[in-house]
């Protein structure tokens, strides 16, 4: 009998037999990398001085460009730091929601890749900058599970300014800006001057 438990003890782990704890670990699973929700980033204008005006373009996870205008509709974006997919939905595809193109898969990756670790934490002071020119907002919506979404700042101006210090939002607002131009959101007032009431 005790050769047995001893043959059986000798085929299974060491340490099942109160043997050696000293044996190399077993790897853990690599971390699984997070990937873009279904909306991720967006520009947003808004202005009521003259005339209700509120439009802009959003950016799928999927890496599909729309543009839209709710100047008509009773929507509004979410105050909160957090946001549900819901929300979004019926914000952006309140009216007119029009498809524009699709981003490459590279430029969708380097752009997911420059803005995930961004965050609210690394935003810059607000300036009063304008007057009458109502707001720009360049977003960044990461998920937050749950179909949740943290809306992080990039960019905003008009009124008022405020940016992100951090160095890796760069690329990603002088993407947004470029949209934003040719979309006709935003437009260069003066090439040698300060252009932040029109967007830029």
């Amino acid at each position: 009998m005790k050769n047995m438990v001893f043959a059986i003890c000798s085929t299974i782990a060491v340490t099942a037999c109160g043997g050696s704890h000293d044996a190399a670990p077993l790897p853990a699973d690599p971390p699984v990398q997070q990937q873009p929700g279904k909306y991720l980033f967006a520009a947003v204008y808004e202005n009521n001085a003259w005339a209700k005006t509120k439009k802009g373009f959003v950016i799928k996870g999927n890496g599909d460009l729309y543009q839209f205008d709710l100047s008509d509709a009773a929507a509004a974006l979410p105050a909160t730091a957090q946001a549900s997919e819901t929300e979004l939905t019926r914000y952006f595809e309140a009216a007119r929601f029009e498809f524009v193109e699709s981003l490459s898969p590279e430029q969708l990756n380097s752009l997911w890749q420059q803005s995930r670790q961004l965050s609210n934490n690394t935003l810059g002071k607000e300036q009063s900058n304008c007057r009458d020119a109502g707001t720009f907002r360049y977003l960044l919506f990461q998920p937050a599970g749950q179909q949740q979404y943290q809306q992080t700042l990039i960019y905003q101006t008009g009124d008022f300014r405020r940016e992100q210090q951090d160095s890796n939002a760069g690329p990603v607002k002088d993407y947004l800006l470029k949209q934003a131009i040719k979309l006709k959101i935003a437009f260069v007032l003066d090439p040698e001057g300060n252009n932040w009431c029109s967007g830029l």
